[in-house]
């Protein structure tokens, strides 16, 4: 055997291994999946017990719908559904406050939410909006793979979409919570994601289907004009030439 056959050998994945993990994944997640429908971001690790990420349950509300646990993914949108249409109020007034200045940091939406869909009282770096653009993305996948009617997400869509125009171009923390200062080419690229999605559903309406189109027009022309390097890589921000590894989601899945 060569080195090269023996390197080909040793990276060959052990199929029977991986299946196990899957199951045993799913079987770990939908264990600890909340009462509320919430996917909790750790259930020992202190600073994040009893709390919930709209980045993170989205990427395993999408992992459980493509294995087919459809009803578990089912409730985790329920639940953000619901955290969003409880805010209504307050993402008016961002809007409100949008369009002539930038709202207060008082009336936006948190980057995490407690099991049962409260604001957490611990202090944490709040302004992050690519969670919001990742369940735009997941639930629309999610209503599409498995013939849920999104009429019954649609309330929560709609607040999210309102959100996302208000708010979604301007600099937040990255997804490592850093750099509030920089427009992050990750985060927008999931907020590119979560509205091209949102101006696919007929019955979101012409108007938020319209502000959701052009907002992600807008958001993939400034990227692709000031988020790329000389070298021709996506770069971590606009305005440097680093990269992050959060930087391979605007391609896949996201589609940039």
């Amino acid at each position: 055997m060569t080195r090269a056959d023996t390197i080909g050998e040793l990276a060959r994945p052990d199929r029977d291994a991986l299946i196990r993990l899957g199951r045993r994944s799913r079987e770990l997640i939908t264990d600890l999946q909340a009462d509320s429908g919430a996917y909790p971001a750790c259930p020992q690790f202190s600073a994040y017990r009893g709390y919930a990420w709209l980045r993170d349950g989205s990427f395993t509300a999408e992992g459980m719908s493509r294995v087919g646990a459809a009803e578990s993914a089912d409730r985790f949108h329920d639940w953000v559904g619901g955290v969003l249409t409880d805010r209504a109020d307050r993402v008016a007034a961002v809007l409100a406050a949008a369009r002539d200045d930038d709202p207060e940091p008082a009336l936006l939406l948190p980057t995490r939410f407690t099991l049962d869909g409260r604001d957490g009282s611990d202090p944490w770096w709040d302004f992050q909006t690519d969670g919001y653009g990742l369940w735009l993305w997941a639930v629309t996948r999610h209503a599409r793979r498995h013939g849920r009617d999104l009429d019954r997400w649609l309330a929560g869509i709609g607040v999210c979409v309102d959100y996302l125009c208000a708010v979604g171009e301007r600099a937040c923390y990255d997804w490592w919570e850093e750099h509030v200062e920089h427009r992050h080419t990750s985060t927008l690229g999931a907020v590119f994601a979560g509205l091209v999605a949102a101006s696919g559903i007929p019955e979101l309406g012409e108007r938020r289907r319209a502000a959701a189109a052009d907002t992600a027009g807008r958001i993939r022309a400034v990227l692709l004009a000031d988020a790329v390097s000389p070298a021709g890589h996506l770069t971590k921000w606009i305005g440097t030439d680093a990269v992050d590894g959060s930087l391979p989601a605007c391609v896949v899945p996201f589609g940039l």
